[in-house]
């Protein structure tokens, strides 16, 4: 009896730690995007030095070079966010359906690079290339209004792509 009360307590207690690891996991948001989030019928807005934005964009990961191909080699992969539109697991119809909205987003920002991706078992369509959290936020909000029926909408942390400049 006792050692089924400690084990019962160890799986409590593991399940729950599980559940609170899975949260800070999906958590991912600054303090920015915690501010300007609307909840109820207030509305936050921030006023920033421009240099403060700067810095904070400036903030990435270890740079790494890509590819092995004359075009790879155009571009630096680097940590980063992007946008993550859709996601999947329906065999029949998430392909067709990624780039039905890759190619909605296309027709409304051509600038913006659109990324589909097959991981099995799922279709996703990530879009954006930005460097900081707060780029890709307001990105976000962009795109929400844009387009409010894609409701799975949410920032991501990714490998990006940038051009490299060479000098």
């Amino acid at each position: 009896m006792k050692r089924r009360t400690v084990l019962l307590i160890v799986l409590l207690s593991l399940i729950d730690w599980c559940g609170a690891y899975a949260q800070v996991q999906v958590a991912d948001t600054s303090i920015v995007q915690s501010l300007e989030r609307v909840t109820g019928n207030a509305r936050v807005r921030l006023f920033q030095d421009a240099r403060l934005t700067d810095r904070l964009a400036r903030r990435t990961g270890n740079i790494v070079l890509s590819g092995t191909s004359s075009r790879d080699q155009n571009y630096i992969t680097v940590r980063g966010y992007r946008i993550q539109v859709f996601s999947d697991n329906n065999q029949r119809r998430s392909k067709d359906e990624a780039y039905q909205k890759a190619s909605m987003i296309k027709d409304a920002d051509p600038e913006l690079s659109t990324y589909v991706t097959f991981t099995s078992p799922f279709w996703r369509l990530r879009v954006g290339d930005f460097r900081s959290f707060e780029e890709a936020n307001l990105k976000l909000i962009e795109l929400k209004n844009t387009f409010p029926q894609f409701r799975e909408m949410r920032v991501v942390k990714d490998m990006i792509r940038l051009t490299r400049i060479v000098e």
